[in-house]
């Protein structure tokens, strides 16, 4: 007599196929090399491909117009204007002696201070290492680098 068990194992059985090796069953496998090809759906070619270029293109545009066309607004004109009328920037176009003078003495405790003497000793150094750094790399390390210079 068959058991609820064993009776409930058969119901979950694989099908007779998997077990009889002269039934063979039209399941492609994963790996299949002798296989057709597996879609049934035949590729659309009402569609044209179409002529806008992709996202990566259209970066790459951006990017040589950007080089090409952008402003240096370091040395514009509305720059030198926004300059020339900021209070901060006042020049004074007959100053007395005396203004000179103390204008002199400022700058004269200004520079012998040893915080901006440290700047300015800092920024030449920094400089100076820029300036070595670019004739270390003034020649590419491989030979293919040298062809986008």
């Amino acid at each position: 007599m068959i058991s609820a068990e064993m009776l409930e194992w058969y119901m979950q059985a694989p099908p007779v196929y998997y077990l009889d090796p002269r039934i063979r069953p039209r399941i492609l496998k994963f790996s299949s090399i002798s296989s057709s090809n597996t879609s049934k759906k035949a590729p659309n070619l009402e569609t044209p491909p179409s002529e806008e270029p992709g996202k990566h293109k259209k970066m790459l545009e951006q990017f040589f117009w950007e080089s090409e066309a952008m402003p240096y607004f370091r040395h514009a004109p509305e720059v030198d204007t926004i300059l020339n009328e900021d209070p901060i920037f006042e020049k004074k176009e007959n100053p007395t002696e005396k203004e000179i003078k103390e204008n002199k003495k400022w700058w004269n405790e200004f520079r012998s201070s040893p915080v901006v003497q440290f700047m300015a000793r800092a920024e030449k150094i920094a400089m100076k290492m820029n300036e070595m750094e670019l004739e270390e790399n003034a020649n590419p390390y491989w030979d293919e680098d040298g062809l986008y210079i």
